[in-house]
């Protein structure tokens, strides 16, 4: 790459979310590698969000709320000492510190983003999911695709959304560090009954269904062992014979993973799956929901078995399928830890450098 990797200055906007989250992850990771290369980073955390919310707080304990969730992020992902993370209370001129490039990473960021001054450097949109949630219509979602910043999506279902919209997007999937998710424990040495899967509280996780479809696999399966992780305390929704995992970093999510036979993911939108991809790498068997950017990195019947949004027998019939025919298990999460190792690093990193570099 030119001369424009030894002096550039990047900056990553995120906005707050009080849990971990697998979008601030990709961020985290764009972070660190690209500060080995000689690129100047900062991650800059909007809680904009927390002065709106708790008003009657006074402003300085509302930026210790923030500077803990970034003491909360370092605990949890390892960043490089080069990377400088941030909070602030509000993404404008005088919060955001001049650079060549400042990357948009969620709905709630990209006007703002836009709206920065030319010295803020020039304007990427980072796009991991269509964010048609909460607050923001369709047409809102839209809106942002069209703001004339440079969008990269990580799956070809999202650049169809931005397509639609009338705007342009390159294709940037996520990678995955197989230096840390890899296979240590032996895919046929497995138990069989050992499933693994997140738990998050938000409506588009699928939880309850995986929930409900892990109470009925135990009803069929006595012996059957459930691990769950997630970035909440234990929630009374998690019966007491699952296991479950608060807060896990990338290292105890490898065991997590290895531990497991099979890993069941039942959301029922999402923009690409992180956790799915990170337990193929690890030599699980893939049972998911279909719920949409699964299809940027498995096919189906070869290395992942799917059902509908919502199907909790579909996901029961899935997983018993693997159960009771054990070659097909480790059939499925062979041709997984296989095929998941196109999803490189260093592809991504070049690619998303040549990006920086053509920007006018």
């Amino acid at each position: 790459v030119g001369d424009i990797k030894m002096k550039s200055k990047i900056t990553f906007i995120l906005p707050f979310y009080k849990k971990i989250s697998g979008g601030h992850k990709m961020v985290y990771e764009y972070a660190n590698r690209m500060s080995k290369d000689d690129y100047e980073i900062t991650i800059l955390i909007d809680c904009k969000k927390i002065e709106r919310k708790y008003r009657i707080i006074p402003k300085k304990l509302k930026y210790a709320v923030c500077k803990y969730y970034v003491y909360k992020t370092k605990k949890w992902y390892n960043l490089q000492h080069k990377v400088s993370i941030k909070c602030i209370l509000g993404i404008n001129d005088d919060t955001v510190p001049d650079g060549d490039v400042v990357v948009a990473t969620a709905i709630g960021t990209a006007e703002k983003v836009v709206a920065l001054s030319a010295n803020k450097g020039k304007k990427l949109y980072f796009i991991q999911g269509y964010e048609n949630w909460g607050e923001w219509t369709d047409k809102k979602v839209n809106e942002t695709y069209n703001l004339g910043m440079t969008n990269i999506v990580v799956a070809q279902w999202l650049k169809d959304k931005v397509s639609e919209a009338g705007a342009d997007a390159i294709v940037l999937k996520n990678a995955i560090d197989t230096d840390i998710f890899n296979v240590r424990n032996p895919i046929e040495n497995r138990d069989r009954f050992h499933i693994a899967m997140m738990y998050r509280k938000e409506k588009i996780k699928g939880a309850i269904y995986g929930i409900a479809a892990l109470k009925k696999l135990k009803e069929k399966y006595p012996n059957l062992q459930a691990t769950l992780f997630g970035p909440s305390s234990r929630s009374k929704d998690i019966p007491k014979w699952i296991k479950y995992i608060h807060a896990a970093n990338q290292h105890e999510l490898n065991h997590i993973y290895n531990e497991a036979a099979i890993y069941m993911y039942p959301a029922i939108k999402e923009g690409f799956g992180l956790t799915g991809a990170e337990a193929m790498a690890c030599g699980c068997a893939y049972v998911s929901s279909d719920y949409g950017g699964v299809h940027e990195y498995t096919v189906l019947g070869r290395n992942v078995l799917l059902s509908a949004p919502k199907d909790v027998q579909g996901l029961v019939d899935n997983v018993s399928y693997l159960i009771e025919h054990d070659d097909k298990r480790i059939e499925l999460a062979g041709n997984g830890y296989h095929d998941i190792q196109v999803l490189d690093w260093q592809k991504n990193i070049i690619k998303l450098e040549s990006i920086i570099d053509s920007l006018e």
